[in-house]
């Protein structure tokens, strides 16, 4: 046996500075010989795909069929994108390729989008920076869609940007007419939340994630308020889709929510870490049952995403954001065993993260994504959740990351510098860099 690694003592004399380096570097250690993460059977699920989603029976076949042409496709963009070429176009088809395949089984349409996902390769980048601008017949951002949630979807980010730069919307937001009422807005995710995928071809989970993330913004948040006309009745829409959250969709066993499945006589309702993130997110924490909640969360650290922090047998940094977000809310509600294992993986996340995700010359890894602005934005949004550059966002330490902090978020925003400045999530990423305390 090789020798036993025994963590340094640190006196009273040792610096904060010194201590984060003493535990960063253990943690860093300790990355190796942490578990993959192990699939769990379900006795509410048996047969079924890790016990929580159904072994859906067009996936594989669809797979098999388009998998090659999109994986070529995206390494084409990441590449173009790391030499600075903006691809908003190709970007949002691989998108919907993608789900077509892994959430339907719609052979012709994903015929048809991955031949027009390899076709607008074809184009340049400045030729499809028209998708960067507003269609006036209902005021979306997603041109290079088909699918209606997706181009809502697409819509929020470049909004934000709009209104945090004091401008207002060009067109009015007719792409929300399909839920702008209360009555509307609960029969669309009545629909959304049941999935029977061995009855219709459809997993609706992915439509469920991305409605939530942009109705949740759009409803919930102060900042996006002006996105929509004075007479639109906002208020009313949004105490809609939070009682039904509340009442309806939240599991009170788990706290979670997530896309439910009827199997013959049963509902299996699922816990799905980003749709339990992006409400929590989007709500500011104001949810219920947060002590289950964080519960659930340390329970399915080894399951794979949707359901847990594992993503091919590791971990990164998107769904490791997502983790860091829910134990930040359910940090007043943790007992003091709670909060130690809190402590202990958060360090480990980070520690991950600077050994794996961003190299030392700023640069994200970006094989988990399908562009670069995904792979910067969410590695700067970890680093900033955890508190890295920031102490006032530290909630759970009172390490001091000096001067390693700084000296990486100037080489992160060097290389932001030289990216796709026309993307909103790098300006995202620049803006969460360029805060201080």
């Amino acid at each position: 046996m090789g020798a036993a690694i025994t963590p340094p003592r640190l006196g009273a004399r040792h610096s904060r500075r010194a201590a984060a380096a003493a535990v960063i570097g253990m943690a860093t250690l300790l990355v190796p010989m942490l578990p993959a993460g192990a699939q769990q059977a379900s006795e509410r699920a048996p047969g079924w795909v890790d016990g929580r989603a159904p072994r859906y029976p067009h996936r594989h076949e669809m797979n098999e069929r388009f998998r090659d042409r999109i994986a070529k496709v995206q390494q084409q963009i990441l590449e173009r994108n790391r030499n600075g070429e903006d691809l908003p176009c190709s970007s949002q088809i691989l998108e919907e390729a993608s789900w077509l395949v892994n959430y339907t089984d719609r052979r012709a349409d994903a015929e048809e989008r991955v031949d027009a996902l390899e076709a607008s390769l074809k184009q340049s980048g400045e030729a499809q920076q028209w998708v960067r601008r507003p269609d006036p017949q209902d005021g979306s951002y997603g041109g290079c869609y088909r699918e209606w949630f997706l181009r809502l979807q697409a819509t929020v980010d470049p909004m934000t940007q709009l209104l945090q730069a004091g401008g207002r919307p060009r067109y009015p937001l007719r792409i929300l007419e399909p839920v702008d009422s209360p009555e509307k807005i609960v029969a669309y995710f009545e629909r959304l939340v049941i999935s029977q995928p061995e009855v219709d071809g459809v997993d609706r989970r992915k439509e469920l994630n991305f409605a939530v993330t942009a109705l949740g913004q759009l409803l919930f948040e102060p900042k996006l308020a002006g996105a929509l006309p004075d007479d639109w009745p906002r208020e009313q829409v949004a105490a809609a889709l939070i009682r039904f959250m509340d009442e309806r969709w939240q599991d009170p066993e788990t706290g979670y929510w997530g896309a439910w499945y009827k199997v013959e006589d049963r509902i299996v309702k699922t816990e799905d870490l980003s749709i339990t993130f992006h409400i929590a997110s989007y709500r500011g924490g104001r949810i219920n049952d947060l002590p289950k909640l964080v519960r659930t969360t340390y329970l399915n650290r080894t399951r794979p995403y949707p359901y847990g922090w594992q993503d091919r047998g590791s971990q990164n940094c998107h769904h490791a954001y997502d983790v860091v977000r829910l134990l930040r809310f359910g940090w007043p509600h943790m007992t003091e065993l709670e909060r130690a294992n809190a402590q202990a993986q958060i360090m480990i996340i980070l520690a991950r993260a600077l050994r794996f995700a961003v190299t030392p010359d700023g640069q994200f890894d970006a094989t988990p994504y399908n562009r670069m602005a995904e792979a910067y934005y969410f590695g700067v949004s970890l680093l900033d959740e955890v508190g890295y550059f920031r102490s006032s966002q530290n909630f759970w330490s009172t390490v001091d990351f000096a001067p390693d902090n700084e000296v990486l978020r100037e080489k992160i925003l060097s290389q932001l510098d030289r990216s796709l400045e026309n993307d909103p999530m790098i300006q995202a990423a620049r803006a969460k860099l360029l805060a201080r305390d």
